[in-house]
Order: C-alpha cells, then sequence, then structure tokens
C-alpha cells in the first residue's frame, strides 16, 4: 500500500511538472513579425534562415534570395538576387562560404527544365550577383531544392529527388575548379533503398553523409577512391513515424535529430532523437508524438530542428495548433520525460501572423527563434492565403 501511495504521488508530481512545462511557454513567449512577403517572385518562402558572421540572415523562396540585416529597432529587408524564373521553387537552406558567397538548389527551371544549383555572391556597393552553376539533365539527376553540405575545401553535397539509373533521385558533389564546376554522382538511389533523399544532406564528425528518404535515414560512406558505399542508418516503424522531410541535425555526442511527417502514435507525425547503438546502428526515441485530434498541438511537421545549449529541442509543425495553422514548439526534459510546450500558434490569413510554418528554425545566440511561413501574412497578394512572412519568437 505505502509503495503504491508513493508510486501515486511520484505520478502526480511528474505530471504537474509535465503541464508545468508545457503552459508556462504562453506566459513568456513574444512573437512579432518580421516580414510579410508581398507577392512574386519574392512570395512563399521555402527555406529556413541563415546567418553570416555580421549576424545578416539569408533565405529563399520560390523565385528569390533575399537578406535581413539588424538595424535598432528591426530588420532590413532586400532582395538579393532574382532566380531564373519566378517559380523554379528554390528550396532549402542556402549554404554559405568562408567569403560570403551563398549557394542553393531548385527544383525546376534551367536549360532542361529539371533544376540548378546557383550563387549568390556579394559585389561592390552592397549589390549582389547570381549565376548558375550548374543544371540538371533530368537524367542523370533532377529536382533538387534541398539543403546542401559543403567541406572544407568548398565541394557542395546534395540530393535529388528524380534522375539517376533508378529514376529515384541521386546524391551527388559538385567541386569547383579553374574551368567551373564538376558534378559527380555518389550515389544512385533505388525503390528497395526507400528512394531518394527528401532531406538535406548533413555531415557526421567523420566524413560521411546522412540524410533522409521515405522510409528511413541513410548513411553515405567515403572509401577513399573516390566512391561512396549507400548504407540504411536507420529503418523507420510505424511507432517512429516515417516520411522524414526536414533536415537532420546532430549534437555534440553524434545523436541525430529529425522530424517525420507523418506516423506514430496519432498518425499526425513526431520529432525524434537517434542515438549510436555501440554496433554501428542506432536506438530511435520519439521525443513527441503530434496529435491532429488535439487542438492544442500541432501535425505534419516538415522542418528540422534545431538544438539549444541546455539540450532543448525547437522545431515546427506545418499546421495544427489552436489556430489550425501550424505550430512552433519546444521540446525539453522534465524528470527524464520529454514534455512539449507551445511556443506560438499560428492564427492564418486573418490573423496576418503567418500560416503554413513548413521550414527549419534559426536559433540565434540569444536565444531568439526565427522562421519562415509559406503563405498567411497580407492577404492582398496574388496569393487569397497570403505570400508568407519570416517571423521572430523570443522569450
Amino acid at each position: 500500500m505505502k509503495n503504491s501511495f508513493r508510486s501515486s504521488v511520484v505520478a502526480a508530481v511528474v505530471t504537474l511538472a509535465l503541464l508545468s512545462f508545457a503552459t508556462s511557454a504562453s506566459f513568456a513567449v513574444n512573437y512579432r513579425v518580421v516580414r510579410i512577403f508581398q507577392g512574386a517572385p519574392v512570395a512563399e518562402p521555402s527555406s529556413g534562415l541563415i546567418p553570416d558572421s555580421a549576424g545578416n540572415l539569408y533565405g529563399v523562396t520560390d523565385g528569390a534570395v533575399y537578406e535581413l540585416s539588424p538595424i535598432a529597432g528591426g530588420w532590413k529587408y532586400q532582395t538579393i538576387a532574382l532566380l531564373l524564373t519566378p517559380y523554379d521553387i528554390a528550396g532549402g537552406d542556402l549554404v554559405i562560404d568562408k567569403s560570403g558567397n551563398l549557394y542553393g538548389a531548385t527544383w525546376q527551371g534551367g536549360t532542361s527544365g529539371c533544376g540548378y544549383v546557383y550563387e549568390v555572391s556579394p559585389a561592390s556597393g552592397g549589390t549582389w550577383t547570381f549565376s548558375a552553376i550548374y543544371d540538371f539533365d533530368c537524367i542523370t539527376a533532377g529536382s533538387a531544392s534541398y539543403t546542401m553540405a559543403m567541406d572544407a575545401a568548398g565541394n557542395l553535397y546534395g540530393g535529388t529527388h528524380n534522375g539517376g539509373t533508378g529514376d529515384e533521385g541521386v546524391a551527388y558533389e559538385l567541386s569547383p575548379g579553374a574551368s567551373g564546376w564538376t558534378f559527380t554522382v555518389l550515389h544512385n538511389f533505388l525503390n528497395s533503398e526507400g528512394n531518394g533523399p527528401q532531406t538535406g544532406l548533413i555531415f557526421d564528425s567523420t566524413g560521411n553523409l546522412y540524410g533522409g528518404n521515405e522510409t528511413g535515414i541513410f548513411k553515405l560512406t567515403p572509401n577513399g577512391d573516390g566512391t561512396w558505399t549507400e548504407t540504411t542508418a536507420y529503418a523507420f516503424t510505424s511507432a517512429d513515424g516515417f516520411n522524414p522531410m526536414g533536415d537532420l541535425v546532430f549534437d555534440a555526442a553524434g545523436n541525430t535529430y529529425g522530424t517525420n511527417q507523418a506516423g506514430g502514435k496519432y498518425s499526425s507525425g513526431t520529432a525524434f532523437k537517434l542515438t549510436p547503438n555501440g554496433s554501428g546502428g542506432f536506438t530511435s526515441t520519439v521525443l513527441h508524438a503530434f496529435n491532429y485530434k488535439n487542438t492544442h498541438d500541432g501535425s505534419s511537421p516538415e522542418g528540422g530542428l534545431v538544438l539549444d545549449s541546455a539540450g532543448n529541442v525547437y522545431g515546427t509543425a506545418s499546421s495544427g495548433g489552436t489556430g489550425k495553422y501550424g505550430i512552433v514548439f519546444k521540446l525539453g526534459l522534465v524528470d527524464g520525460q520529454w514534455a512539449e510546450a507551445i511556443l506560438h500558434s499560428f492564427a492564418g490569413p486573418g490573423a496576418k501572423d503567418g500560416s503554413g510554418p513548413e521550414n527549419s528554425l534559426y536559433l540565434d545566440s540569444s536565444g531568439h527563434i526565427f522562421g519562415t511561413t509559406v503563405s498567411g501574412g497580407n492577404t492582398g497578394c496574388n496569393d487569397s492565403e497570403g505570400c508568407g512572412t519570416v517571423y521572430e519568437v523570443s522569450r
């Protein structure tokens, strides 16, 4: 009886702690819209934001690359480059090199219509120059609006959704040289491998590349002779969720964090952590199973996760929440259990705060969170649902 009573008390304390974590954020969070997009070609943000060394932020829309520069009391917006056409569908976060050049990839457009990799470079007088550095030919590879990785030598690594010998996409490398960029296919994906990449690629601490496809997380290992070997790092189960669409992130211990857009306990997606098991594989932990039936929770997370120095995890769900247009959330450990706190629930077009937070967040050194929504904001633009926003969440 005593043990039963003690267990009940402990359970009640843990429950109260979890509820306290889940509700405390709403009393200490400030939300503001940094930018409302007005219409094509600068419309519908399709990436998260990345910083440079001066604290400027960069992102992409379907047809343009933009910069946000900090000024007293806010941010200065500038469109720094237009893509080849307004609807090339750039996507994935940009990558920046040591000289401040920005690189990204598109889903379509270019010479063959199957996308291209582009570079945006700072020029004199605060201007920028745009150049398409590689055109996908639709056969070798195509449709590549994902975040690329860059190594210390300036080589770019990315994935395409289409093309390749199995027409299921490829992983590729682009290497700079005196006469331009050299394209190399690292791996041709097959249907039996879960099809091609649908997240960006990311390096681990030993030079292996990881990414997500429809069924799990894959690993590409360099062999030393220029070839790479693909293996399944982790295959998701229905309990873990499936269909990872957001970029992965590693912590200092080598754990991998990400989101699944679907599946999980409530068939609404999950946030997950993969821990190395010492045998070359991973053990999965579901940090949170989203629940579309719960009006205080989000569903269908499509962006990646970011971590703070205390081990808390932040992300977005593209729909759900009290306003039904998505949420910004925080996950943290409370007495050994992961709990969710809603930092912002998007109210949609009428409220002009944005809707559809589908991209990854950026967390600065002060703990401010920056993100984008693909629609919402100004309902007077060419999209009746609004053309998207950039927002900031601070505590």
